[in-house]
């Protein structure tokens, strides 16, 4: 199962584990990425994502489809949310099951690494001085005072 999802509900990591776990393997990794309190030295209080559906799903799949081939993977569930997340929320889990660790640690990271740079997803964040940055693919696209 190579699965790839958009969502507007919180990720639950305990049943993203279970819906990925067989008894063949001998790693499950789970990478959550989630909204820290600052950026680039300055007080972030919230971060809102959006997305281009059709693509960033289109998108997402073909990366986790790519990246499981490469390292000989069968359980690869990428999910991004969507919307607005409050600090500390979860944006994104990437969950591998595997029967070694070396491969679920590299395609882990090579997902996160190629989500960052190919998915039209953008952030917008809210800073404690008012201002709102958006940004894609950590790159600034517009500031603006809120």
């Amino acid at each position: 199962m190579i699965s790839a999802r958009l969502t507007t509900e919180r990720l639950d990591a305990s049943a993203l584990l279970a819906e990925i776990g067989h008894e063949r393997d001998g790693a499950q990794v789970l990478f959550l990425g989630v909204v820290r309190n600052h950026h680039q030295g300055r007080a972030v209080t919230r971060i809102d994502y959006e997305a281009y559906e059709p693509m960033a799903r289109k998108e997402l799949q073909k990366i986790a489809d790519e990246v499981a081939k490469a390292h000989g993977l069968e359980r690869v569930i990428v999910v991004h949310r969507f919307g607005r997340h409050e600090i500390g929320d979860a944006s994104i889990a990437v969950v591998i099951g595997s029967p070694h660790r070396a491969a679920a640690f590299d395609a882990a990271r090579q997902i996160m690494d190629r989500i960052k740079t190919d998915v039209p997803i953008w952030k917008k964040e809210h800073f404690t001085d008012g201002t709102i940055e958006w940004v894609l693919a950590d790159k600034l696209v517009k500031s603006e005072k809120g």
